[in-house]
């Protein structure tokens, strides 16, 4: 089955999206009828998981490039992502505040580049609220009240 093996191929490199699958595999040329039998089969194995694409998703572009958890859902929403997925994984992703690392190095890098001010600009353009903006700013200097 040349669908099947072709998305094979593309999950060993990442996770996607059985809405990014589908797309590849037609673009490849591949009959509707072979994806949705190798799509059915990814799913049944596992080896297709929207939870699995979400997770890395996050965890990805908030080691690479820190966004506010509504960006971030747009972005996944885009992607194929099912909406209770999305929402699932970003409120993990909040509620343990594993975004709070990845925007303090981004906060540290950006205030050399642009000040704290400019810094703090940017990030609330990527979607980032004030409140998470002073709770990395902390993370960087203890010494910093909240109402800064």
């Amino acid at each position: 089955m040349e669908a099947y093996d072709r998305a094979l191929s593309l999950l060993a490199l990442r996770e996607h999206t059985e809405k990014e699958i589908r797309k590849k595999l037609h673009d490849k040329g591949c009959s509707d009828d072979d994806i949705n039998e190798a799509v059915s089969r990814l799913l049944d194995e596992g080896s297709l998981s929207e939870m699995r694409f979400a997770e890395s998703y996050i965890r990805s572009r908030l080691r690479r490039n820190p966004e506010g958890r509504a960006l971030l859902r747009m972005r996944l929403l885009e992607k194929g992502t099912p909406q209770d997925i999305a929402d699932e994984v970003l409120s993990e992703a909040w509620d343990d505040e594993s975004y709070l690392k990845p925007l303090a190095a981004c906060l540290d890098s950006l205030i050399r580049k642009k000040g704290k001010e400019g810094a703090r600009a940017t990030l609330l353009r990527k979607g980032f609220r004030d409140s998470e903006i002073r709770a990395a700013l902390s993370l960087l200097d203890p010494d910093i009240s909240e109402s800064e």
